[in-house]
């Protein structure tokens, strides 16, 4: 049976197109419809079996009803730590509930940046971790879609996109100052090697050493492979009595490899993360981490983005959202000052 179309409606409700327009596409924006004409608008599609042509819909509107999540260097979605879930968690909530699809963007060309992103595949892109240099600064002045960069690089007052961070800066020094409290003084600062250009990894490694220096205590600055062992070894060598990881995923390995070379936490070393989410609560000892709002951050974003497409006068600001400090099992006063 041929589907039913838009005139085929008009003709059973003995109005006009451009009436089933507005009633059923929202379009015809200068078109009147009474509650009674739409309501026979409707029984008459209902009956007739219309169904809406997004497609068409779409090319009329310019738009794919799409949005973008890149992530640089996507990976270990299944293997404990739950930031990425948390993130797409907060990102869906707002976006499946207004008719939007979600498109995960794990490796672009970054030799056609313009062409991965504004091809006119997606209204607007979430970016995760977005740098900020040259490259990053002219990509964002020329790309024809809107962006929001997520725990990215911190803004600058002429940036071409919105910021939606974490307050990576004030989370570290707590973590620092709650080691620091529990009578701490050798505390080293861990990530990896192939993060080391990732911007929330810098922001927390510069307010790590900042800090140090604040309380006049020695940074040590480490970074590992995936294989700790060679970490640990350099860890009990400068005889840290505790370590800041730059992330619970890390966290979590170095947790790993202590309790395999027989290394107790709290007791011979404490160790902090980042992120806390539910994951800390399954580590052994639970793990002690800075909390960032992951949910809320990435909401806000996906909201914003929303509103930048549609054009809404809004004021749309940058935000950096604060962060606390959830105390578990894996902290305790050092058995040796």
């Amino acid at each position: 049976m041929k589907p039913a179309t838009l005139r085929d409606v008009a003709e059973a409700a003995n109005v006009s197109t451009t009436a089933v327009s507005r009633v059923l596409h929202g379009g015809g924006a200068s078109v009147r419809v009474s509650e009674e004409r739409a309501a026979q608008i409707r029984e008459a599609a209902a009956r007739l079996n219309y169904r809406v042509n997004a497609v068409a819909r779409n090319l009329r509107k310019s738009r794919t009803n799409t949005i973008g999540v890149l992530f640089e260097n996507l990976k270990g979605l299944g293997d404990g730590p739950l930031y990425t879930t948390c993130l797409l968690d907060g990102v869906s909530s707002v976006l499946f509930q207004q008719g939007y699809r979600l498109s995960l963007l794990a490796e672009i060309d970054h030799s056609d940046l313009m062409g991965s992103l504004g091809d006119g595949q997606l209204d607007g892109v979430i970016w995760c971790k977005l740098a900020r240099d040259a490259d990053s600064a002219s990509i964002l002045r020329d790309m024809p879609i809107p962006i929001v960069a997520i725990n990215a690089s911190e803004p600058n007052d002429d940036a071409e996109a919105l910021f939606v961070n974490c307050d990576n800066v004030g989370g570290i020094h707590l973590a620092i100052d709650h080691l620091i409290g529990l009578g701490h003084h050798r505390i080293a600062f861990l990530s990896e090697a192939e993060e080391s250009d990732t911007p929330d990894r810098i922001s927390r490694r510069d307010a790590y050493v900042s800090q140090m220096l604040l309380h006049g205590l020695e940074p040590v600055e480490l970074e590992c492979p995936w294989n700790l062992q060679g970490a640990v070894a350099e860890i009990l060598e400068r005889k840290s009595t505790a370590v800041v990881c730059w992330t619970e995923r890390l966290a979590g390995h170095l947790l790993d490899s202590l309790r395999e070379q027989l290394i107790s936490v709290p007791q011979q070393l404490s160790v902090i993360g980042f992120d806390s989410t539910r994951y800390c609560e399954t580590t052994s000892p639970r793990l002690t981490a800075v909390r960032q709002p992951i949910r809320e951050m990435a909401a806000f974003a996906t909201e914003t983005l929303l509103g930048m497409i549609r054009r809404e006068d809004c004021g749309f600001q940058s935000r950096i959202f604060p962060c606390q400090l959830d105390v578990r099992a894996s902290t305790a006063a050092p058995e040796v000052q």
